[in-house]
């Protein structure tokens, strides 16, 4: 693990320029450019507190907080979309830079930085004007902050780990891409993101904790709206995490040589 930090901070200024066109070729041939990084998340955002907020909310908590019910879901599905994006583009990013992989002498965990990065700065865009709103709807406490920090942290850590491990096993199973990507859907639907964690059967919540991306979206919420934070669910998720980057650093050092054979 160590050689691949060393490897990455060594060609730190090509990750960043790798991230940065990365970025913008998102939005290559629109007339807005990379405005869209901040209208797209806002209308989507927006769509949603209307939709689930105001229109379902209601039926949702049976209460007349509503508002607080789109805050609650928009708060999930900020580091939900970062670690689905992440994951889909790491399993396909041989197949994607084969070029690159095949002709330049470029390590595959500096393209895979370059990847990632871009995808958590627009995530983080979506997450500032998620933040702007629960502030102004009163959610942000000095208390939750430190629980949103060790919540991306672990996402961090953990979508770093599980992406140098899909990298390379997404170089040698090309259907791999559409099995993450369905996998991701199931793990959406079993994570109270869209629905309230009060919905979820008694019999069921107590196998909640183990869901480490549920984790990873309490500290989210404990920083962002007034839910409680809750130690154990994020104690599983940050354990996950550094199991994840262990075994991911492992199997990608095991493998990567194998890689550029079968770009």
């Amino acid at each position: 693990m160590t050689g691949i930090v060393v490897q990455v901070w060594r060609w730190r200024r090509l990750v960043a320029e790798l991230a940065k066109r990365d970025f913008k070729a998102r939005y290559a041939g629109s007339a807005l450019g990379v405005a869209w990084s901040v209208l797209e998340p806002l209308v989507q955002f927006g769509l949603y507190l209307t939709v689930f907020g105001f229109f379902l909310g209601m039926r949702l908590e049976g209460r007349a907080g509503v508002g607080n019910f789109g805050l609650y879901l928009i708060s999930g599905l900020v580091p939900f979309a970062a670690f689905q994006e992440s994951v889909t583009r790491a399993t396909g990013l041989v197949r994607e830079r084969a070029q690159l992989v095949r002709h330049i002498n470029v390590p595959l965990e500096v393209l895979l930085a370059g990847t990632l990065l871009a995808v958590f700065a627009r995530h983080a865009i979506a997450l500032a004007l998620v933040a702007a709103v629960a502030l102004a709807c009163g959610g942000v406490t000095l208390a939750g902050l430190p629980w949103l920090a060790g919540g991306i942290s672990v996402l961090l850590v953990g979508v770093f780990g599980l992406a140098l491990a899909l990298m390379v096993a997404g170089a040698f199973l090309p259907d791999l891409t559409q099995v993450v990507g369905t996998a991701t859907t199931v793990l959406f639907f079993l994570t109270p993101i869209v629905y309230p964690a009060s919905a979820v059967p008694r019999a069921l919540t107590r196998w909640m904790v183990y869901n480490p991306l549920w984790g990873v979206v309490r500290c989210f919420r404990a920083g962002l709206t007034v839910e409680p934070p809750d130690g154990a669910s994020f104690a599983v998720a940050a354990v996950t995490a550094l199991g994840l980057l262990a075994l991911g650093a492992m199997l990608f050092e095991g493998r990567r040589r194998e890689v550029p054979d079968l770009a």
